[in-house]
């Protein structure tokens, strides 16, 4: 039995295929990497927009949280510093920064401890007698990001003070430098919490002044991350806060 063998000619459709396999697999070579630049494009700009949102939601955190105080109290005192070293007198107390006179000859004192009070008239006395005290205070950070804003009382709206010790001997309201004083180890423990970290105060003498007729405060506060280095890495827009009492 003779077999016969056929040959077929080598069609061109081979070669055509190869090339237009080569052809895809450069051209989604390019889509790939190009969708893969947009993604990572738009990853950067998502991570940049959260970082913006966060550091506005911070400082509309501390504004939102200053203007709630400032509907609770009725009067505010700012002081030097909280550090005890500073304090002057005997017996020795914080030290009062002045409500700004508007001369800008004087410039703008600021201080390290805002102290927002609630109080009330007591019959037969000038002074008024402080019933409640909401406590803030600034460490460090005039030149590098390490400034922490911390408020007392850490959970509750304010801090009730006794009535036995809102007076002294002689059952006379105490002034505000005195409660800070008798209270100071309570204000600065465990019990305040943090505010903000990561800050730098745009002033040496800290970020609280106080203006206007005596009602009126402000802070002024500049939010950074530094690396190992010592490099920053992330910096807030400077949050600026005003705020009346009522």
């Amino acid at each position: 039995m003779q077999l016969s063998q056929k040959t077929f000619p080598r069609s061109g459709n081979a070669a055509m295929s190869l090339i237009e396999v080569m052809y895809a697999m450069a051209i989604g070579v390019f889509v790939i990497g190009t969708a893969t630049w947009f993604i990572f494009e738009g990853m950067k700009a998502s991570l940049k927009a959260t970082n913006d949102v966060e550091n506005s939601i911070q400082q509309w955190g501390l504004s939102a949280k200053l203007q709630i105080d400032g509907k609770v109290a009725n009067g505010v005192t700012i002081f030097y510093s909280a550090d005890q070293s500073t304090w002057q007198g005997s017996p020795a107390l914080p030290v009062v920064i002045p409500v700004d006179d508007g001369n800008a000859a004087n410039g703008l004192e600021r201080g390290k401890v805002l102290v927002l009070t609630k109080t009330k008239l007591v019959q037969g006395f000038d002074t008024k007698l402080v019933t409640d005290i909401i406590f803030y205070y600034y460490t460090g950070g005039n030149l590098v990001a390490t400034g922490t804003l911390k408020r007392y009382p850490g959970k509750d709206l304010t801090f009730k003070v006794p009535a036995a010790q809102a007076v002294d001997s002689s059952n006379k309201p105490k002034p505000v430098a005195q409660l800070v004083s008798d209270y100071y180890t309570t204000f600065t423990g465990s019990g305040a919490a943090v505010v903000q970290d990561k800050l730098v105060s745009i002033a040496t003498d800290g970020p609280f002044a106080h203006f206007g007729d005596g009602n009126n405060a402000s802070i002024a506060l500049v939010r950074e991350e530094t690396n190992g280095a010592g490099n920053i890495v992330k910096s807030s827009n400077l949050t600026e806060v005003s705020f009346n009492l009522r």
